[in-house]
């Protein structure tokens, strides 16, 4: 009996593992290109792109560092570097992101992995390493962050409708000049 549940476990995790490559997301985050908009497709579809924690709570750390793998793989494929990521370098990387990023989403992995392609995060002279690549994260995860708070100061002044209300922003105004005046 265990050993049949050992092998559903490792079906599931290859399944998810095919619908995560970066090929097959392509197709259906073709038009997100931003964290917002990563973010509204993740919200949008949460059970198609979960954050990286619940895929680690469904199918374990490895499928998590399985998905951030291929994507290092396609990366290194894509772009010509006469000194690409080592096997080991790849690993290090994925258990990084695992426990440091894990409220990201597979859509942000996404968004993030195009980014570096297109050349957002500068010029890679050749090589690939671990600092450079985590340093990635650590940027998207801070656009990320400022944009979700954004988004929740925008939330604030809107009514459901999407209306700025001038009550609501006046209480915000009033609450914020309290705060200053207690400084």
């Amino acid at each position: 009996m265990g050993s049949n549940n050992q092998e559903l476990v490792k079906a599931t995790k290859n399944v998810y593992l095919e619908k995560c490559n970066p090929t097959a997301l392509n197709k259906s985050l073709a038009t997100v290109m931003t964290v917002d908009g990563a973010m509204k497709i993740a919200e949008s579809y949460p059970t198609k792109f979960p954050s990286l924690a619940k895929v680690k709570t469904h199918y374990g750390s490895q499928a998590v560092e399985g998905i951030i793998k291929l994507y290092l793989i396609e990366l290194t494929e894509l772009v010509n570097l006469k000194r690409p990521l080592t096997e080991k370098q790849i690993d290090v990387i994925a258990s990084n992101v695992v426990s440091q990023y894990y409220n990201m989403t597979v859509a942000d992995v996404h968004v993030l992995f195009r980014k570096a392609v297109n050349g957002d995060y500068g010029d890679f002279y050749e090589s690939l390493d671990v600092p450079k690549v985590m340093k990635w994260f650590a940027s998207y995860f801070d656009d990320r962050c400022n944009a979700a708070q954004e988004d929740s100061i925008n939330q604030a002044f809107n009514d459901k409708g999407g209306n700025i209300t001038s009550e609501r922003a006046r209480k915000h105004f009033d609450k914020l000049e309290k705060q200053m005046s207690k400084k």
